[in-house]
């Protein structure tokens, strides 16, 4: 039996059962296997086809988080060397260094080890720590060494001792 080509036109010879079965199932005839295979390109740019990968693969990795965590893990088993790790580590470490030694990076640092170290020792209270121990610093900033001491009652120390000391005896031995 006589077709026309889906893709490119052309006239060509197919069996009759061949030709039943593809209006059977609604599919469409080529003439040969190199038109079967453009017939069925989708034709989408590289750009689109990367875009629908990435999708896919975001999709993936969040459908089969537990999973992917798991294969993961048992091929680093497999393939970690502690030697080989080693070396790498050594490399990367002046950088490293040299990273850590930047003043921008020591002052977040140091705010991020007062805020895990107040999680650690006040619990849910952290906030209510870093506000009082800021409070501190301003008061010290502020305040002279001697305004500090009378403050704390520190100030004459040994003396109001020993007149709080007269001051029993008079009244209470």
């Amino acid at each position: 039996m006589q077709i026309a080509c889906a893709y490119c036109g052309a006239v060509s010879e197919k069996p009759v059962g061949a030709v039943n079965r593809a209006k059977a199932a609604g599919a469409r005839l080529f003439c040969d296997r190199e038109c079967a295979g453009f017939g069925r390109r989708q034709h989408k740019t590289e750009a689109q086809l990367k875009a629908e990968k990435r999708q896919y693969d975001a999709e993936y990795r969040v459908k089969n988080r537990a999973m992917l965590k798991v294969k993961k893990a048992a091929r680093f088993k497999l393939t970690y060397d502690p030697v080989k790790a080693a070396v790498d580590r050594k490399k990367t470490m002046p950088r490293h260094v040299a990273y850590c030694r930047r003043p921008e990076y020591k002052k977040s640092k140091s705010e991020y080890d007062k805020v895990r170290r107040a999680k650690q020792q006040f619990g849910e209270f952290w906030e209510a720590f870093l506000a009082l121990s800021a409070l501190d610093t301003e008061i010290a900033k502020q305040a002279t060494k001697y305004e500090i001491m009378l403050i704390n009652g520190t100030l004459n120390k040994t003396n109001r001792r020993k007149r709080d000391y007269e001051r029993t005896q008079r009244n209470g031995a």
